[in-house]
């Protein structure tokens, strides 16, 4: 078994962004968490994604596209109030898993 860290977290200003997409603000979350983890979008193997607000749409999908980022695992997860938590479980078990 392997350890599991957190190496990048950020965050984007709360608020209402009708002009932003879901993608686009999932996007530009990501890249502010790899700049933080000093990684690039090469540097990833998987991604969870949590979004309950278009739970049906591939948001995660749409998020790597976005950053340029194909070929790699996608998991979208929506489970109500616990949805971040969720995909952030999913993430650490893949990694976990080896």
């Amino acid at each position: 078994m392997s350890d599991v860290y957190i190496l990048g977290t950020d965050m984007i200003k709360f608020g209402r962004f009708p002009e932003t997409s879901v993608p686009n603000l999932g996007a530009k979350a990501a890249l502010m968490a790899l700049d933080d983890a000093e990684l690039t979008i090469q540097d990833m193997e998987a991604l969870c994604c949590g979004n309950l607000g278009q739970a049906n749409a591939m948001v995660g999908q749409r998020v790597l596209q976005e950053i340029g980022q194909t070929g790699i695992p996608v998991v979208n997860c929506a489970n109500a109030c616990a949805t971040g938590a969720t995909a952030f479980r999913e993430a650490w078990m893949s990694i976990k898993a080896g």
